[in-house]
């Protein structure tokens, strides 16, 4: 396992980070996910990302930790969830009402308790208006936990193909780091906001490098969602189509018997330099042998990235 600094938070993040969006729904074997946390952590992966209010999955996470005796060298990338159901972009709702100062110190202070751990690698807003870098007292709650050492940095996720909303907040300095997606078919983030964060040493935490499963190269890719899972509905009948006609055309150039979509995919979105590290999801050891695969590959020069942009159609 290869690591890279997260911007200026300081922290050594290893390129993998295992993404728990999935751990919790309805239909997964929670010991199949123990056994994969597990395997990732014992291959040297050291981050973990997680929304703050999934208390299954912190339990879960916290349990390996503590038994494991892991939790000083694994970095948690948290985000704080709303306090009201919004959708963006949409017509602004005021930070003071999704994330007060004392939510987002509740929310933190609760999953530090919960994981068993003294400090969070980062908090994130999970999701991002430009207007709420003058509003409200996020940034000073945020600061404050720095200062007491309960998180080592803080920063912004970006609802996802929004990428320009994060801007401002990159080139003020008011955040340490920008989760958002990255991937084969939206690569909008590398236009403007990339160069920016390498430009200002803010980390970047890529989301949605396999786009939630569709850049694998399984031909039931589509059907292999559980019961309740979002991604039913996410897919509607025409963007599932389309997507899976684009999954496919890539999957007939990849061009090596030993490689594989997912792979490229993941090769992809860390061939980046701005890219601290790729968050994807690992709910079985399966899934986290080809990640570690993926990883262990070369990375794509310019000329190879730049051969693979007329395949972006979400940005």
């Amino acid at each position: 396992m290869r690591f890279r600094r997260l911007g200026r938070t300081g922290l050594d993040i290893s390129e993998l980070t295992i993404g728990t969006a999935g751990l919790a729904q309805t239909g997964r074997d929670p010991k199949q996910a123990r056994a994969a946390i597990a395997i990732a952590l014992d291959r040297g992966i050291n981050a973990v990302e997680m929304r703050a209010g999934c208390e299954d999955t912190a339990a879960l996470v916290g349990g390996l930790l503590r038994n494991r005796s892991r939790g000083d060298g694994v970095h948690i990338l948290a985000r704080v969830s709303s306090l009201i159901r919004f959708d963006l972009p949409s017509p602004h709702v005021p930070v003071q009402q999704a994330y007060p100062g004392h939510h987002i110190r509740a929310e933190t202070e609760a999953l530090l308790r919960t994981l068993g751990v003294e400090r969070l690698g980062v908090q994130q807003l999970h999701a991002w208006c430009p207007e709420w870098l003058r509003e409200g007292d996020w940034l000073e709650t945020l600061q404050r936990l720095r200062e007491e050492g309960k998180i080592a940095g803080f920063g912004i996720s970006l609802f996802d193909h929004d990428v320009d909303a994060a801007l401002e907040a990159v080139a003020s300095g008011a955040v340490d780091t920008v989760q958002v997606m990255y991937n084969l078919f939206d690569q909008g983030a590398a236009s403007a906001l990339l160069p920016l964060c390498l430009r200002h040493d803010i980390g970047v935490i890529a989301r949605s490098p396999l786009y939630y499963g569709a850049l694998v190269s399984s031909p039931s890719r589509f059907s292999e969602f559980p019961p309740g899972d979002w991604r039913h509905d996410y897919f509607f009948d025409e963007h599932r189509r389309e997507t899976d006609q684009r999954a496919s055309r890539l999957a007939r150039g990849v061009g090596s018997p030993d490689r594989s979509l997912s792979d490229l995919a993941l090769r992809f979105c860390l061939s980046h330099p701005a890219v601290s590290t790729a968050a994807v999801g690992m709910r079985s050891p399966a899934h986290v042998e080809a990640n570690l695969y993926a990883a262990a590959g070369s990375r794509l020069d310019a000329d190879e990235r730049a051969s693979l942009a007329d395949h972006a159609w979400l940005c």
